[in-house]
């Protein structure tokens, strides 16, 4: 038969009471201290984690728009460098045309120096030739046929000229 002691019950219910103290005291209570810290660790985490990435985005933000600056700044760069070299181009065109023409009139002058100078000396040729002929012909009573032979000669001393 099932008998009830309350002696045993009063000591189980003590037994239990210290167990539950006890359990309280020194598991519940740092388990909850525990939990407790590391569940506001977790959330400062979270929201660290959070700026964190705000500054990221920031931060890469600022690198495009860096970038991106860059990159027209570079285009500046790059145009001012092609017109500057386009214009050095047409200047050293320019200067090139310049002095081909000055040389083609310096060639021209030479050229037209040595064509009086040439016509001066055929003048003058001729002029002596004309004057031997002219002397020949006067000084000595020539033939026909004498006078013919010597301009055949004369000619061709002025051909060998």
């Amino acid at each position: 038969m099932i008998s009830i002691n309350p002696y045993e019950i009063i000591l189980q219910i003590v037994n239990f009471g210290i167990l539950f103290f006890l359990l309280k005291k020194f598991l519940a209570k740092p388990l909850s201290e525990f939990l407790h810290n590391r569940a506001n660790l977790i959330k400062h985490n979270i929201e660290q984690s959070e700026v964190n990435k705000r500054k990221a985005d920031d931060l890469l933000s600022e690198q495009k728009a860096s970038l991106k600056d860059a990159q027209v700044e570079a285009q500046t760069i790059r145009k001012k460098a092609e017109d500057a070299a386009q214009k050095e181009l047409q200047k050293v065109v320019e200067d090139g045309k310049d002095a081909a023409n000055a040389m083609v009139e310096q060639a021209k002058k030479e050229i037209e120096l040595q064509g009086n100078t040439a016509r001066k000396q055929l003048l003058s040729d001729v002029s002596s030739l004309t004057v031997k002929i002219v002397d020949k012909f006067i000084s000595n009573n020539l033939s026909e046929q004498d006078k013919k032979a010597s301009m055949a000669k004369l000619v061709d001393e002025v051909e060998t000229k």
